[in-house]
């Protein structure tokens, strides 16, 4: 009896021990854009293409529909009104931003549509449609923390476009979408 309780001890305080190093580890995963899309408008233009003004940019609706239309919400629409000095960078959709995360789902249980309204104009200028986004994303563990990965971020736009969003030095970094007229 006593040297069962004394296998039973020590595995107590060798799992305690273990617990408290993790516990006093804090983990720097770097991983907030694993999953994200990126979405930068040109404000340079072309000649073939021209750029967007500050003023054209300055309110986006996004609109997110599960693939599954059985879920709740059916739909969830977002506006986001910029300023003039953040015209510039990019619109960001993740798991958890610019929308409130339903349940488990992710990113890519989901297809938006961009809108462009700006603020005197009562109709869109312009549209774009995020058909889906394939995400492949692991678990990448390092001694007491465990980090996502992104793998694969396929995104597939306006019914027949498609671009690799994937962070080519897999730090998850953010790689936008450029979105040209």
């Amino acid at each position: 009896m006593l040297r069962s309780f004394l296998t039973w001890f020590s595995f107590l305080i060798l799992a305690t021990a273990l617990a408290a190093c993790c516990g006093s580890t804090a983990c720097e995963c770097d991983d907030a854009f694993a999953d994200a899309v990126g979405l930068e408008f040109d404000t340079l233009g072309t000649v073939t293409s021209p750029a967007f003004l500050a003023a054209e940019i300055d309110t986006v609706y996004l609109v997110r529909v599960p693939f599954d239309t059985t879920q709740r919400p059916r739909a969830d629409t977002v506006q986001l009104v910029r300023p003039a000095a953040r015209f510039s960078q990019p619109v960001v959709i993740n798991n958890t931003t610019p929308f409130a995360q339903a349940g488990n789902r992710k990113l890519d249980a989901y297809r938006y549509q961009l809108y462009l309204a700006p603020a005197r104009r009562a109709t869109p200028t312009f549209s774009l449609a995020i058909d889906s986004v394939q995400l492949n994303t692991d678990f990448r563990a390092e001694g007491c923390c465990t980090c996502f990965e992104n793998n694969r971020k396929q995104v597939y736009f306006n019914g027949t476009q498609t671009t690799d969003l994937t962070d080519p030095d897999r730090n998850n970094g953010l790689k936008t979408l450029p979105i040209t007229r």
